[in-house]
């Protein structure tokens, strides 16, 4: 059996169907716009069926897959600063993860960082959302 929800419902409770996936076994299906938009499924089915559907195909080696990984994030850079971290941005929450793995935050620092996250979170999501059209 499958769990349906739509793109709002995944951003708002990622974690626990993610981990309803996992533990379960069940397929989460994302609608948008009422379609069947994507699938979340746990990596152990993921790996089982790649398994038997990519047997004979080419493995890239690690440079390879480095290179491509690449590619596809500039092409997903290409798409606007909707969905890359500006720079100051990103230097800001290295900063602060860092410096909250060393000392305390301030409470004006921790609110900061939960924003940050929270926008880094709203990036991936538009980024994967991206996917289909840059490869």
């Amino acid at each position: 059996m499958s769990v349906r929800v739509t793109v709002h419902q995944l951003q708002e409770q990622l974690p626990e169907l993610l981990e309803r996936t996992v533990q379960s076994g069940q397929e989460c299906i994302v609608q948008r716009d009422g379609e069947d938009y994507a699938v979340i499924v746990s990596a152990r089915k993921w790996q089982r069926r790649r398994g038997r559907h990519d047997l004979a195909a080419p493995s890239m080696t690690a440079d390879e897959e480095e290179a491509r990984s690449r590619e596809v994030g500039q092409r997903l850079d290409s798409l606007g600063p909707e969905y890359r971290l500006s720079s100051e941005n990103q230097a800001r929450l290295e900063e602060l993860l860092a410096g909250r793995e060393t000392t305390s935050l301030t409470p004006a620092e921790q609110l900061e960082l939960e924003a940050l996250i929270a926008r880094s979170d709203e990036i991936m999501l538009r980024r994967a959302e991206a996917l289909p059209r840059v490869l």
